[in-house]
């Protein structure tokens, strides 16, 4: 099997009225407990690679090590750049053999992004590769404040989804990435707003540490793909600081480590597939 584009991955979530599951990688672990998830739930999922990650490996050698896992798939997965906000750095995903890409210009002053990012977009359908854009600022928790002025408006949600031609568009509605300090609110409203008035796929960033009840909401809502990295990262780091010295080799730590993760995303995938009670 080849890697599914975004295109194939929403279509997926549409016909089956799921959420799919975009998971980074920092490592070969990382990458094999996400693919071993998606086959053992039988669900789709995406490996992400955000390019502020691609200084720590070498992206061929890891898109490759991907690709060779994802030729023996039963289930679609797609090998994805997370958060590209440069263009350099989306030209390395896209000569890499990346199936789908997002820019990140939501940082931009608007007609910058649209530009931006309807530059990208012809580019990478050109190499038949699937693209997300950003509009509002989801920002960091506890960096920056989570406020309706920079949640997504849907009047220009429109605008730029006709104008740029992105297949899919991650929104602003109370979601930020990092660990949420609180319970977070989402503007359920707002993203039923943008539903109605946009076709592509949409994507919900900050995933990690939103409650079940509101993931599924937000998927009813019309989220097709929710990205997941810190409910990760925490549970590795946790980890290693309860458990490392236990181990008297370091490969056993890596097997059970990769066990960890899996069961993380694990989770996250049954959830988003409405295949477990939140």
């Amino acid at each position: 099997m080849n890697p599914a584009t975004l295109n194939e991955i929403i279509d997926y979530s549409r016909k089956n009225q799921v959420g799919i599951g975009m998971f980074n990688i920092v490592n070969l672990e990382f990458a094999r407990a996400i693919f071993d998830a998606a086959q053992e739930t039988n669900l789709p999922v995406m490996l992400g690679m955000p390019e502020r990650f691609l200084q720590f490996y070498d992206v061929d050698s890891m898109t490759q090590a991907c690709k060779a896992m994802i030729k023996n798939s039963k289930v679609p997965v797609s090998i994805h750049l997370d958060h590209g906000k440069h263009f350099e750095g989306v030209m390395t995903a896209l000569h890499a053999g990346f199936s789908s890409v997002m820019f990140d210009g939501s940082s931009l002053d608007y007609e910058e992004n649209v530009a931006q990012t309807a530059e990208i977009v012809k580019i990478a359908h050109a190499m038949g590769v699937s693209v997300e854009g950003e509009l509002g600022y989801v920002g960091r928790s506890g960096i920056d404040a989570v406020t309706e002025d920079g949640f997504t408006k849907p009047e220009q949600a429109q605008d730029f989804v006709a104008r740029t031609g992105v297949d899919a568009l991650a929104v602003a509605i109370g979601n930020q990435h990092g660990q949420y300090k609180g319970v977070p609110k989402l503007d359920f409203d707002r993203l039923r707003a943008i539903r109605k008035v946009v076709d592509c796929g949409l994507v919900l960033h900050g995933g990690s540490g939103i409650q079940d009840k509101d993931f599924v909401e937000a998927i009813k809502c019309g989220v097709n793909k929710v990205n997941i990295y810190t409910a990760m990262d925490t549970a590795a780091k946790q980890f290693n600081n309860e458990h490392f010295s236990e181990y008297g080799a370091y490969l056993d730590y890596t097997k059970d480590l990769t066990e960890v993760v899996k069961n993380v995303v694990k989770d996250h995938m049954l959830l988003f597939g409405m295949k477990r009670a939140y």
